[in-house]
């Protein structure tokens, strides 16, 4: 069983010590017991491909694109129970199930040897990283085994949990943790889980799962916490800048030596001698209202022919647009660019080929994610980046208590204050500066529902929020059906090219793609509300039933 192949220290994806001991006579002081729990953390470096898992699901949606075999059969809606990443992401999750359950079931081998306070504070932040792997499990795939401990070859055979059951688990595992880790840590340990960290994934998983009182009340508890404030500029926040900053809640950390990504390499231009494999799409790129906050279909303020001009600031801080400059060049995808500006500082402009054209496989939709894609990291770090790769953060807090507020029709000046706070920072500006930012002023349930739904996409976009997303809002049939389209073609940059923007902020192309590059064409079937289980797992336990359509 693939589930019981991993649940001890050493799995197949990443041995972690190389030179454990058994746990016959390990745990027996505080540095096997910190060496133990530091390879269930090992797993939140959680990859597909070479970079972080999470950075991958948002563009098997609508609002990008992947060109990668094994992924891109999740995104057209053909993903089956052999697909490769299905099984990798399995794999991996309950490999750091199984290492958080060996730390829970040998603590007591340290009792006597090491302080209580020590092994309960460990304990928190095993349970927490189990919940964490958990919560992942039952978005992905819904109802999944259980287990809480590792159990014996002969009851290796477990069947699935209702996610009810998984979640409530989860829970438990969250108020643990959050009633004994700190809220921070100092020095060397900076970085470990906290109990902020536990109240927001106990907000995030009853938020996913329509307990709207619960995720108000921890969502509110980190935010009345006061340890943490959102960092003040959006675009620095997903570089260097934003490394361990105010806002970051949980991170996971990179450094030469012990694990890189590649992130900048899928993500970049070709002029940077990247491959620009990972994209945003049109969808996206519509989905940023203009800077009087209303959707582009409405505004005055929207010019098809100077798209990029008036928009959300978040536009250009999260996505490498046609016009805009990207490691000393400026980005044109149009076919006739066959050549584009190099522009370097003290050195004049000049005119060189352009790769983002001419190669054959380039940047498919016409755009680049520019978050998380560092130019300090090209050309010679592309594959070997140290960018840390943020899991939760403080905006994320703000959505979630807006949101169930909303969905509890308990909308006071808190909730818009939420959402304002969010906004206002994209603009660079505070919330009190109301003449600088569209403030939300509404209190219409329909209306702001339409509003934390785009606030969600736009700010919280290539985070790996948006799969999980538009499945609990009921959205992903509709979303995941029709074309993935680029941008306009030249001739079509007119009133034609405005798509109709839904009551749920999303651009539909359904009826009018003629004006749009053609990228690939999606279905959805009844399956496609969750992942299969892997065949392989079913081949070896016969008490794991699939889910329907597989």
């Amino acid at each position: 069983m693939i589930v019981l192949s991993v649940m001890g220290c050493k799995d197949a994806l990443v041995k972690y010590p190389l030179d454990e001991p058994s746990n016959a006579t390990f745990y027996k002081n505080r540095g096997e017991v910190e060496m133990a729990v530091a390879g269930v953390y090992n797993r939140l470096w959680w990859h597909i491909d070479t970079h972080h898992a999470l950075l991958s699901l948002d563009n098997t949606t609508e609002i990008g694109f992947l060109r990668d075999g094994s992924l891109q059969s999740i995104a057209d809606g053909s993903v089956t129970s052999m697909t490769g990443a299905i099984e990798a992401m399995w794999i991996h999750l309950y490999s750091g199930v199984g290492r958080a359950n060996n730390v829970l079931a040998n603590l007591e081998t340290a009792r006597g040897n090491v302080p209580d306070d020590f092994l309960q504070r460990v304990e928190a932040e095993a349970r927490f990283l189990r919940a964490y792997f958990y919560h992942h499990l039952v978005e992905l795939f819904g109802g999944v085994p259980l287990l809480t401990h590792t159990p014996p070859l002969a009851d290796a055979a477990v069947g699935r949990s209702a996610k009810s059951e998984v979640v409530s688990q989860i829970r438990e595992d969250l108020q643990y943790a959050k009633s004994h880790l700190p809220p921070k840590w100092q020095g060397g340990d900076a970085g470990r889980v906290t109990s902020g960290a536990a109240s927001l994934l106990l907000a995030r998983v009853a938020l996913y799962n329509e307990d709207y009182a619960l995720a108000i009340a921890e969502s509110d508890a980190v935010i009345s916490s006061g340890e943490y404030r959102l960092h003040p500029d959006y675009r620095k926040l997903f570089d260097y800048d934003g490394i361990r900053s105010s806002e970051a809640i949980l991170d996971v950390p990179y450094q030469q030596g012990v694990m890189i990504h590649g992130y900048s390499r899928r993500a970049g231009s070709r002029m940077a001698g990247c491959v620009s494999t990972v994209v945003p799409s049109q969808a996206m790129v519509d989905s940023y209202p203009a800077i009087d906050g209303m959707p582009i279909d409405k505004s005055p303020l929207y010019d098809p022919r100077k798209p990029f001009l008036n928009r959300d600031p978040r536009l250009a801080a999260s996505i490498i647009h046609p016009q805009s400059v990207f490691f000393g060049y400026v980005f044109e995808t149009h076919p006739d660019s066959t050549s584009t500006w190099r522009i370097v500082g003290g050195v004049p402009a000049q005119r060189v080929g352009n790769q983002d054209v001419t190669n054959a496989f380039a940047t498919y939709t016409g755009y680049l994610w520019r978050k998380y894609n560092s130019e300090a990291d090209l050309p010679d770090r592309r594959q070997a980046s140290e960018l840390s790769i943020m899991l939760m953060r403080y905006a994320e807090a703000l959505l979630i208590y807006a949101e169930a507020k909303i969905e509890r029709n308990e909308i006071d000046q808190s909730v818009l204050d939420a959402v304002n706070t969010v906004r206002s920072r994209a603009y660079g500006v505070s919330l009190a500066d109301t003449d600088r930012y569209p403030v939300v002023t509404t209190t219409s349930q329909q209306a702001l529902r339409t509003i934390i739904r785009t606030e969600r996409k736009i700010e919280l976009a290539n985070e790996g929020f948006h799969l999980y997303d538009i499945r609990r809002w009921k959205l992903a049939d509709r979303l995941l059906a029709g074309p993935v389209v680029g941008r306009p073609l030249r001739g079509y940059e007119t009133i034609s090219s405005i798509p109709q923007i839904d009551e749920h902020g999303n651009p539909r192309y359904d009826t009018n793609t003629q004006p749009y590059r053609q990228v690939i064409q999606r279905s959805f079937r009844t399956s496609n509300w969750l992942f299969p289980i892997p065949q392989a797992e079913i081949n070896v336990n016969d008490k794991i039933i699939q889910n329907e359509d597989y």
